[in-house]
């Protein structure tokens, strides 16, 4: 019961942090405050692992570092 619980808050991480990096990509996205809210939080989540994983020839790459580490959360709890 709680290893699904703790499953379907995993996914839905990580499906939020996949919008709010496309959702980066859209222009005059701090025109609507619902987009603007799904950035900060984003940024909320990805900042500490920016401090230990610089960008890649340009490219942000810690969503991709935060979700596999959430993959492997997941993984870990669900084994359990």
């Amino acid at each position: 019961m709680v290893k699904d619980v703790i499953h379907i808050f995993i996914e839905a991480l990580v499906w939020f942090i996949i919008v709010g990096a496309l959702l980066s990509f859209v222009p005059y996205h701090k025109r609507n405050k619902l987009i603007w809210e799904i950035l900060e939080l984003n940024e909320k989540i990805l900042r500490p692992v920016r401090k230990f994983v610089p960008p890649i020839g340009g490219i942000d790459i810690s969503p991709i570092v935060v979700i596999i580490l959430l993959q492997i959360i997941d993984g870990i709890v669900r084994g359990l």
